[in-house]
């Protein structure tokens, strides 16, 4: 029987079975081969760690059957109108943690050829990354601070990388997720909260400030900082979905520097970017070993230890980066 990560109530893991229909005309059916945790927002729906009158609250609730929006599988099962798959192909989804799911074709991604498995995984958050990357947007001769380097603030570093930019400053309290940034093209590292290296920061981009700032954290506390941090005339992206906006504050730098205040979400089709021509590019970029993803994956579980994968999430958060779950055969029950 097919299986499912699930958080029956606040607070609470579960591994359930599941029965899964047939494919209908433009359907496939796939078994998951590997799925990625994505720490913050799923802790966020888990601990429900958010106001009633957000996005979260409208969409979520318990008993919650949608914990992960990546993956990894194989094609088993075609709907008779699918042509651009057969069977055993490997792709990209974007589905809960479960091992077997059903999904219509053209929401799925082909994986190329000589793609490591286990690091496709990341195409998920990369996504939501890349919305900001092409929203700022990233560039040569741009300034950039991130701030942190989780693994939603990792994937916009090395976009930040690839894309050229002429430095990309990093701020986190962990000095692992750190080495992870540097590694990844971080070019200035700050290891310690945002409130206290605001007079360092202010010195990069010949003292005028980063152009552009990345609020990564999903705190709203941050806000205030990441405004005081940006140059004149500056952008500052909030990247970080929090579950407390009403937390969140301006400052008179808004007003005084003339900043700009975007939001960026991964369901932000825009431009043409949607999510098939974003997996593409980051499937080329990995390929090239231009985005390098080596050592982001820290823990591998089994989905039968998933209570034991999510207590790690919650209670070393500054140790984690990558959650995998293995959902090969014999971990499918």
């Amino acid at each position: 029987m097919p299986t499912r990560i699930i958080f029956p109530q606040k607070g609470k893991v579960a591994l359930q079975g599941f029965v899964l229909p047939g494919p209908g005309p433009d359907d496939i059916k796939v078994r998951t081969l590997y799925s990625l945790m994505s720490i913050g927002t799923e802790r966020i729906i888990l601990n429900q760690t958010y106001d009633p009158d957000t996005h979260f609250a409208r969409m979520f609730s318990f008993p919650q059957l949608q914990t992960g929006v990546q993956a990894v599988a194989e094609v088993e099962e075609l709907g008779r109108s699918v042509s651009e798959f057969k069977a055993g192909d490997h792709i990209c989804i974007r589905k809960a943690h479960g091992s077997h799911q059903l999904l219509a074709a053209e929401d799925c991604s082909p994986l190329p050829r000589g793609i490591d498995l286990k690091s496709a995984c990341w195409a998920g958050l990369a996504k939501t990354a890349y919305r900001a990357s092409w929203a700022a947007p990233f560039e040569p001769g741009r300034h950039i601070l991130v701030i942190g380097a989780g693994p939603v603030g990792q994937m916009a570093i090395r976009w930040a990388a690839v894309a050229g930019v002429e430095s990309i400053a990093v701020v986190d309290l962990s000095p692992a997720r750190l080495e992870h940034a540097r590694r990844g093209g971080a070019t200035h590292i700050f290891n310690s909260d945002i409130a206290e290296c605001l007079d360092e920061i202010q010195t990069l981009n010949d003292g005028a400030g980063p152009s552009i700032v990345l609020d990564v954290t999903g705190n709203p506390a941050v806000l205030k900082h990441a405004l005081a941090a940006a140059a004149q005339f500056g952008k500052v992206i909030l990247l970080g979905d929090t579950g407390y906006p009403s937390k969140q504050r301006l400052s008179s730098d808004v007003m005084m520097k003339g900043l700009t205040i975007l939001a960026t979400h991964e369901s932000h089709d825009r431009g043409g970017w949607t999510q098939r021509r974003i997996d593409h590019l980051f499937f080329q970029e990995v390929l090239s070993g231009r985005f390098d993803l080596s050592g982001l994956i820290t823990h591998e579980f089994l989905p039968g230890d998933c209570k034991q994968a999510y207590a790690l999430a919650n209670e070393q958060t500054e140790q984690v980066m990558g959650i995998l779950f293995d959902w090969g055969d014999r971990n499918a029950g």
